[in-house]
């Protein structure tokens, strides 16, 4: 039960992570379209609490902090690199830049853009930021899973909550960097543990028409939650429905119907395809603002936006997939199996 539970691959879970990428491209054209207040959080907490997920399964293959380590630089630097790098050469060539008005193209800031420390380049990078604070801290949560159980663990997440709600810790980092979902990395890991330590996981025990219940009103209170303005509350509630759904996906009814939409092939494409996607989406978005000056009823607007920006995107994220996210990890791979053997 443990090994499939730690080397199966879930479909559903790429599937979530399409869903979460697409949400973000929506939002963003629904702000270029009219005021909202919502800003985009909720799929970017549905990504973090799916990265402790996921990355918890890697530590339980491997608990090794080098390789890990070595396989987040492998996984999110090679693209963020090549993002910025594009961005760089548009805005030379082009005059091409986002925002009202243009960052900082000098080399220190497009080198510490690329690292990930500053995000004002590419402004939603700022979330990649936060998963490279995240490196230590899933690291030390799941050792303090191995060696004393959730309690430690638990109570870590509860400094963090509560930490989302000072502003100073929030924005540590500055710029648009939010350090307030940080935990949301924890409960994923939590998650994959079953809420025990390793070893001890066990599938999950709702009958379907529970699980339908628990689902359909984790689907209703993360929308409502989504469309508000952002605080360390919604935040809070997106990370528990984020949870809810993650649970569902990975361990829960295979026949449940209100999760078909998970097994949906297009939206697993862009699960696949979802790094790249999320860093580029604002590229192809401003592209289809500039080529597209319609004045249309703003719910028009955004549809058109999100439909030209959605086939801007798409054969530019598979592009930068297929030829920079999948060579490199694969050489990831590669160093690993050489050092093992």
């Amino acid at each position: 039960m443990e090994a499939h539970r730690n080397s199966a691959f879930l479909p559903r879970l790429e599937a979530i992570r399409g869903y979460a990428a697409l949400s973000v491209l929506a939002f963003h054209a629904c702000a270029h379209s009219w005021d909202i207040i919502a800003t985009g959080m909720a799929p970017v907490v549905v990504f973090f609490v799916l990265s402790g997920f996921l990355l918890a399964r890697s530590l339980d293959r491997d608990p090794d902090p080098i390789t890990f380590v070595r396989h987040r630089l492998f996984r999110l630097l090679p693209a963020s690199i090549a993002t910025v790098l594009l961005l760089t050469l548009a805005h030379q060539s082009f005059g091409f830049y986002m925002g009202l008005t243009p960052p900082s193209f000098d080399r220190l800031n497009v080198i510490l853009n690329s690292l990930l420390i500053k995000s004002d380049i590419n402004g939603v990078m700022w979330s990649l930021t936060v998963e490279c604070v995240a490196i230590p801290v899933i690291l030390m949560s799941h050792a303090l899973l191995r060696r004393h159980g959730t309690m430690p663990v638990w109570f870590l997440v509860v400094i963090l909550v509560a930490l989302s709600f000072w502003g100073p810790y929030v924005h540590l980092l500055e710029g648009a960097t939010n350090l307030a979902p940080l935990y949301a990395f924890i409960v994923g890991l939590l998650l994959q543990s079953g809420g025990t330590a390793p070893g001890n996981e066990s599938q999950s025990t709702l009958r379907p028409s529970r699980a339908t219940v628990v689902a359909s009103a984790a689907f209703g209170v993360m929308f409502i939650v989504a469309v508000r303005k952002q605080t360390a509350v919604t935040i809070g509630f997106e990370t528990l429905c984020a949870s809810v759904l993650v649970g569902l996906a990975a361990f829960g009814p295979r026949t449940l119907a209100v999760l078909r939409p998970f097994d949906v092939d297009v939206v697993r494409f862009y699960g696949r395809i979802s790094y790249s996607f999320y860093l580029l989406h604002v590229i192809g978005l401003a592209i289809a603002v500039r080529l597209l000056p319609f004045d249309q009823q703003p719910v028009a607007r955004a549809a058109i936006l999100f439909v030209a920006a959605l086939l801007i995107t798409t054969p530019a994220a598979w592009l930068m997939w297929r030829f920079v996210e999948v060579p490199f990890v694969d050489v990831g791979r590669r160093r690993m199996a050489m050092e093992s053997a």
